[in-house]
């Protein structure tokens, strides 16, 4: 239980600790490949919550890591893989044992999901605003939910 709270405080805090976010569009990170289940993420994604799926994804990055139930995962050439960090390392999962709320989505669809709430975001801000506002919040609240449910 003790352990519970604290990844969740842990994943929480990543959350809301995102630099801000560049509408630009700028690509940050890599994802390196050492070998068929090893990769190696330089830069620490920015992550944006998606209310009706209950989880978070990485927006404006070069690969599509999804945060929920406590582990980040990722799909590399078709096959998953889960994390506790999102530095990893990373371990190859079957598609079954991702969490209900992510498996029940494709892929695409989740891609769709989060760049329309990322839009709706981007659209509400002018420049004086902080990058970081409202998506925090709503994660923040979310995981604080998720964190009530599990007790």
């Amino acid at each position: 239980m003790n352990k519970n709270i604290w990844i969740a405080v842990g994943v929480a805090g990543m959350l809301l600790g995102n630099p801000a976010i560049n509408a630009q569009g700028e690509t940050r990170g890599k994802i390196e490949t050492l070998n068929d289940h090893s990769f190696v993420i330089d830069t620490r994604p920015s992550f944006i919550y998606l209310p009706d799926q209950g989880f978070a994804v990485s927006v404006e990055s070069p690969y599509d890591i999804i945060v929920g139930d406590d582990h980040f995962f990722i799909n590399q050439k078709g096959s998953w893989y889960r994390s506790s960090s999102y530095r990893g390392p990373w371990e190859l999962i079957k598609e079954k044992n991702l969490p209900s709320k992510v498996r029940q989505y494709r892929l695409e669809d989740i891609k769709k999901y989060r760049d329309t709430e990322y839009s709706k975001i981007s659209n509400r801000r002018t420049p004086e605003q902080p990058r970081i506002d409202e998506n925090n919040r709503q994660t923040q609240e979310q995981q604080r939910i998720d964190d009530n449910r599990a007790r």
